[in-house]
């Protein structure tokens, strides 16, 4: 693989296309590069997602400030194309570089399964607040479906949660009985409510928005001085990382409604 580095850098000071100054940062990119697959003893039939996952772990542990991190990635990613332009990889890994490299450099700042699981079940949160940060993280669903749902969706026989005509979720007992108190006893004694069919509404008796359930989960965030640690993202963690087992017990995965025949 060293050779193959050192010929895609004889393109890059052939190219006249680039600055000095982009040469020289490239060479240096890629000379870091060479000395990962030397240390490695990396041949180009190793290259896989694994090796991908492995040398942007290595980026980040010798490059502390995330604009160097984020140079050096972008660099290596130019590098993944060029492989698969010159059909040495069996994909082109440069696709997955960006999710990658986000997922791995936010890493560090996201709070652990079982911190947010504490968080939702410790904090005095508002019935109906925890119960959202419930949806969000443990059937996984996005700011946008909760704010679309209405109150008919929720069927209290099936216990059940229809997401549209043809998809449903089969609800938890923990927030089947939390959406149960939500609906008998707290949503119809707020102004309003009665002419609404959102199933969560403001104070005000209006339908929550996407924007109030964001606002929520930063507030939530600062009070519990976790500033860009609880998010939606972190909070989807809950869902992601439940076993199968408990995924079909909680969950029983979405499916689709047969239709009468």
């Amino acid at each position: 693989m060293r050779d193959i580095v050192e010929q895609f850098i004889e393109q890059i000071e052939d190219d006249q296309k680039l600055l000095a100054n982009t040469k020289s940062a490239y060479k240096s990119d890629l000379n870091d590069l060479i000395d990962y697959v030397i240390s490695t003893k990396s041949q180009i039939t190793d290259l896989n997602l694994a090796w991908v996952k492995n040398y942007l772990q290595h980026l980040e542990s010798i490059n502390k400030e995330r604009n160097s991190y984020n140079r050096r990635a972008s660099t290596f990613r130019i590098f993944l194309r060029y492989l698969y332009r010159k059909n040495l990889a069996p994909t082109n890994y440069a696709l997955i570089v960006d999710n990658l490299s986000t997922f791995l450099k936010s890493q560090e700042n996201e709070l652990q399964t079982e911190d947010i699981k504490k968080i939702i079940e410790d904090t005095k949160l508002k019935l109906e607040h925890r119960l959202i940060l419930l949806l969000i993280g443990r059937l996984s669903l996005t700011a946008t479906q909760i704010v679309s749902l209405n109150t008919h969706q929720l069927d209290f026989e099936a216990k059940t949660l229809s997401l549209s005509d043809t998809q449903k979720i089969e609800l938890p007992h923990q927030i089947f009985t939390l959406m149960r108190e939500y609906l008998l006893d707290i949503r119809p004694h707020i102004p309003g409510a009665n002419g609404n069919l959102s199933l969560f509404l403001n104070e005000k008796g209006k339908s929550l928005t996407e924007i109030d359930i964001y606002k929520l989960i930063k507030k939530l965030s600062e009070n519990l001085s976790l500033q860009g640690k609880l998010t939606t993202r972190s909070l989807k963690k809950l869902s992601e990382k439940e076993n199968t087992n408990d995924i079909l017990a909680i969950q029983k995965e979405i499916y689709s409604i047969i239709s009468p025949t």
